[in-house]
């Protein structure tokens, strides 16, 4: 049958009104929301450094009152598929795999210590000896960690936002690691495994809310223990100064310094430092001439702790004593929590050797 002329003028005038509530519909859906899976991912929406900057969650926002809209960092997050994928092909954009999965492009923005010593120094014994057997960032991490799944998680440190883990290539039934059967499951293999976590000290937040750099000093070879996920692994220490207010967080952290030997059980269990503990006597870190100073070791995280950290403000290009410091506040960030008396009371002694 032929349609008149009216029917067609009619139909036409349908599928224009048709039309018109397709592009309302995904404008309305693009102003509430996320219109496809990637837009809820960590990389696009940067929302863990969001979530744990928020005075909900004990974090940053308790000492500065500020949203984190305003600060610098809430810029930091890859907006486009072209940030990765893009790459020129005679004088024409097109998308490359081989690109997003370089070495360098995840540099660019997670750029590792221990990456580039490897990459000045192959044989260096103190690099990630993944890095140093030529292993890439997608070898362990996944494109549905990159990309996401549509599930907007808080963090990485939520389950199941990340899929990269030791147990993916290191099955605990094929490993001769004595340490997976002493603790009975509750150490995290880089409880063990980690050669050092580096921590930042005395992050001068004015100058990062101000002129958008940071200012703190670096810890090395200072490792902290907490819990996380049911487990014992090490976290880092940051300490942050704003106008004259302080705040002590821990985190678990992973720093991609991973060491095939394993650590000795005198490491962590009947150390001077747990002596120095119980005694009320620990002393982290020092300040003296200009100069930031810390001990060496193992330190297990326990609430009500008073660390006696130093302070200091950030004055004309240098380092002093902040006067009159605020009692610093205690954040302990990533799901994670303070060690429980009776596992410090495990640590107090040394295990017996079978």
């Amino acid at each position: 049958m032929r349609r008149t002329g009216n029917e067609k003028k009619k139909g036409a005038g349908i599928l224009a009104t048709l039309a018109v509530f397709l592009v309302l519909g995904l404008a309305q859906e693009k102003k509430n929301g996320p219109t496809n899976f990637y837009e809820n991912s960590l990389h696009f929406t940067n929302r863990g450094l969001e979530f744990w900057y928020a005075k909900e969650q004990g974090g940053l926002e308790r000492i500065t009152g500020l949203p984190f809209s305003e600060l610098p960092c809430a810029g930091c997050h890859v907006r486009s598929c072209d940030t990765c994928h893009k790459k020129e092909m005679k004088g024409k954009a097109a998308y490359s795999l081989e690109r997003a999965r370089s070495q360098e492009l995840c540099q660019g923005c997670h750029n590792f210590a221990s990456l580039v010593e490897v990459q000045k120094n192959p044989t260096s014994p103190t690099a990630d000896v993944h890095f140093r057997m030529g292993l890439q960032c997608m070898d362990c991490h996944t494109a549905r960690e990159v990309h996401g799944d549509g599930i907007p998680y808080r963090s990485m440190r939520d389950a199941g936002a990340m899929d990269a883990r030791c147990e993916n290539c290191h099955e605990p039934a094929q490993l001769t690691c004595p340490g997976l059967h002493d603790h009975k499951g509750k150490l995290d293999c880089q409880g063990c495994h980690v050669r050092d976590v580096p921590s930042c000290y005395n992050c001068h937040f004015e100058t990062r809310v101000k002129e958008g750099k940071s200012r703190s000093l670096p810890i090395k070879n200072l490792l902290f223990l907490v819990n996380f996920d049911g487990r014992v692994t090490f976290g880092n220490l940051h300490t942050f100064v704003y106008q004259g207010k302080t705040m002590i967080t821990f985190a678990p952290s992973f720093p991609h310094l991973i060491m095939k030997k394993g650590r000795t059980c005198g490491e962590c269990h009947a150390t001077s430092i747990l002596q120095d503990l119980k005694a009320g006597r620990l002393k982290l870190i020092r300040f003296e001439n200009g100069e930031l100073q810390n001990i060496q070791g193992i330190v297990p995280v326990v609430e009500g702790q008073n660390w006696g950290f130093i302070f200091l403000d950030f004055k004309e290009g240098r380092w002093v004593p902040l006067e009159n410091a605020a009692e610093p506040l205690v954040n302990y960030a990533g799901f994670c929590s303070p060690l429980t008396p009776e596992q410090l009371a495990k640590l107090e002694k040394m295990p017996e050797q079978k």
